[in-house]
């Protein structure tokens, strides 16, 4: 089977053919290389497009980290409650930190860890009884457990990579500070009093007076969290962006021979069928991995949640297809690859990130599908930060939008074909790559009036001829009665 690349069958095939220099094909040799250039610098365009949009949403996350609040809550109402809550709002603010506020309206910790779970950040907890443990200790009591004096409360269900890398670490370094400080303060105060009954306190109490344990109260920190539902949107979107070509360079025949309303139902369906079937794929992929990698502190994995993992994919994979068929319909194949550029960034780019540490304009992303299928996804997993109202209605909403949008796109891709304006590829009427069977809907009016004035001019008014033999005549008047 492989002679047939051998040279020897080759040999005299080249004969007919010409050098890429040849004075005969260099008008063809220049038009290449026109449109080669034209290929640079859509390509560049499209590349700085995509890192401008990225970068865009990243460059400044660092000085933009005290848009987000955590907060000092004082369930100790003593001491140790107020020297704590004072060392904590008088932490230096910077733009690369949480900013500190004060909660007064919660009353314990299981009330603290609902309010985090439901819409916070996080919250550093003065726990009750902490300064009355510490007295006791101070006085000679034997026992003391630094670390029930604090209590961080934090829930990387909400958004894994900024809680993670601001809030955790500003709970965690604030809290060891104020432990530092506390220490440093009472052994000055201890090294200066005169009070006999003080020399013989607890001394783990004295140079270690509060400690502290972190709860996170919805736990995704565990290892393909923060890019779990990210690349399995992506990977369903590639997969669809192929489809979709393939389906735009084939169509041509159905919109030259099928019935619009046909056409209108076809796609919407087909498009729903494979999102169907891919993120199926992408919900059983997770079944089957999230053993190792998964935290035993998340919430329990059930059929249900595998059917929630299937249909919110669905929802993601079917309002993009929506999208990019939209934009593959009209494109020419030079300029498909943009959209895609500028769809898939910025969805990945809403899963990584968060809008607190984006400039304004990057709000935009709340409507990006893949945002709001991640945020669905991780309160499946978490419980944390519901928003299920806002991510169905917006996928929804995106979806009945883009299926009315593609129903004018197909009307319109139809009578570009049927007219003869654009061909199978896409390439439009008077580009040197289009080709079409279909005559264009101009030439055909001009070929129709150029056969009208070819015709001979019509006489004027009506030709009697008589019959000579019958000596009736409608020219003299003799009817021959």
């Amino acid at each position: 089977m492989l002679g047939i690349f051998s040279w020897r069958r080759l040999h005299g095939k080249d004969d007919h053919r010409v050098s890429i220099t040849a004075a005969s094909i260099r008008g063809e040799v220049r038009n290449r290389v026109w449109d080669y250039l034209q290929l640079a610098a859509i390509s560049t365009v499209m590349i700085w497009a995509g890192l401008s949009l990225f970068f865009g949403g990243v460059y400044r996350r660092s000085v933009l980290a005290n848009n987000i609040n955590v907060y000092i809550v004082d369930l100790d109402g003593g001491a140790v409650g107020t020297n704590v809550t004072r060392m904590v709002l008088d932490t230096a603010v910077t733009p690369s930190t949480p900013v500190w506020l004060q909660n007064h309206d919660l009353n314990s910790v299981d009330a603290v860890k609902a309010w985090v779970q439901h819409s916070g950040w996080g919250a550093l907890v003065v726990n009750p009884g902490a300064s009355a443990r510490l007295e006791s200790a101070l006085a000679g009591a034997d026992h003391y457990n630094a670390s029930a004096a604090m209590t961080l409360i934090e829930s990387t269900g909400r958004q894994v990579v900024a809680e993670m890398l601001y809030v955790s670490s500003a709970l965690t370094t604030t809290a060891q500070a104020v432990a530092r400080q506390y220490a440093q303060i009472q052994v000055t105060n201890f090294q200066a009093t005169d009070d006999p009954a003080q020399q013989q306190p607890n001394y783990a109490a004295l140079i270690h007076p509060v400690g502290f344990v972190t709860v996170d109260v919805a736990p995704a920190g565990f290892t393909m969290s923060p890019v779990m539902s990210t690349f399995g949107y992506l990977a369903i979107l590639l997969s669809i962006i192929g489809v979709l070509i393939m389906w735009k360079m084939t169509s041509f025949p159905f919109f030259a021979r099928v019935r619009f309303c046909d056409l209108a139902l076809m796609w919407p369906v087909l498009l729903l069928g494979l999102a169907l079937v891919l993120s199926f794929y992408q919900a059983l992929a997770f079944l089957a991995f999230r053993g190792p990698n998964f935290n035993s502190q998340a919430l329990t994995y059930t059929t249900a949640t595998f059917f929630k993992f299937w249909f919110t994919g669905t929802a993601v994979a079917f309002s993009l297809g929506l999208w990019l068929f939209n934009w593959f319909l009209h494109l020419t194949p030079q300029l498909m690859a943009l959209p895609s550029i500028c769809t898939v960034i910025p969805n990945v780019l809403s899963t990584v990130s968060t809008f607190e540490l984006a400039p304004k304009f990057y709000r935009i992303m709340y409507a990006m599908p893949f945002y709001n299928g991640s945020s669905l996804i991780l309160y499946i997993l978490t419980g944390a930060h519901p928003t299920i109202g806002r991510n169905v209605g917006v996928l929804v909403a995106e979806i009945v939008a883009m299926t009315a949008l593609l129903t004018l796109s197909i009307w319109i891709r139809q009578i570009c074909v049927l007219r003869g304006i654009s061909d199978a590829h896409g390439w439009f009427h008077g580009s040197r790559y289009y080709h079409s069977h279909i005559p264009y809907y101009k030439d055909v009016c001009a070929d129709a009036e150029h056969q009208a004035e070819s015709l001979p001019p019509r006489r004027a008014g009506v030709e009697i001829v008589d019959y000579d033999d019958d000596g009736v005549s409608l020219t003299t008047g003799n009817l021959g009665v």
